[in-house]
């Protein structure tokens, strides 16, 4: 990544410290989320992955949250369980596992979703306009600024 000219320039206690209170904001943020909806942050993440795929292979899901196999594949067997989501076998690759979010999937992920929105908006509201746009921008390029490749594949 190139440097732009209008770079900040911070010191290293000031961005770890910047880092810190983001990451505790994030880990706060998902905490909540785990213990509203009783879901684990990574079949969440997973929900939401399949909300905006339709169906994944499961190795594509592996990819997708940088997990094993066979921790995908529990995951996978828990929310099936609850009837989040369904799996089959690919027909065009016998080996292959799809994975698709059941109709209580989406509903459960569109409740999770809808209260972010309220929650991230209604906070929001608190601040001025610029310090909006700034989360906005912030948000739009946080996967760059922390330097973590976007490993989300949302073609089926």
């Amino acid at each position: 990544m190139k440097r732009s000219d209008n770079a900040p320039s911070v010191d290293r206690k000031t961005a770890d410290e910047l880092l810190y209170g983001s990451l505790r904001a994030v880990y706060h943020f998902e905490r909540s989320l785990v213990e509203r909806f009783g879901l684990g942050y990574q079949e969440i993440y997973l929900l939401q992955l399949l909300r905006r795929r339709e169906i994944a292979r499961v190795g594509e899901i592996a990819d997708a949250l940088g997990a094993k196999m066979f921790t995908v594949s529990r995951l996978v067997k828990r929310l099936q369980e609850r009837g989040y989501v369904s799996k089959a076998q690919d027909s065009g690759d016998r080996r292959g596992i799809l994975v698709g979010l059941e109709p209580r999937g989406d509903e459960l992920v569109a409740a999770i979703e809808k209260a972010n929105y309220e929650l991230v908006i209604g906070s929001l509201s608190r601040l001025t306009t610029a310090e909006q746009s700034a989360f906005v921008v912030v948000a739009e390029n946080l996967d760059e600024a922390l330097g973590v490749a976007d490993r989300t594949v949302y073609e089926p």
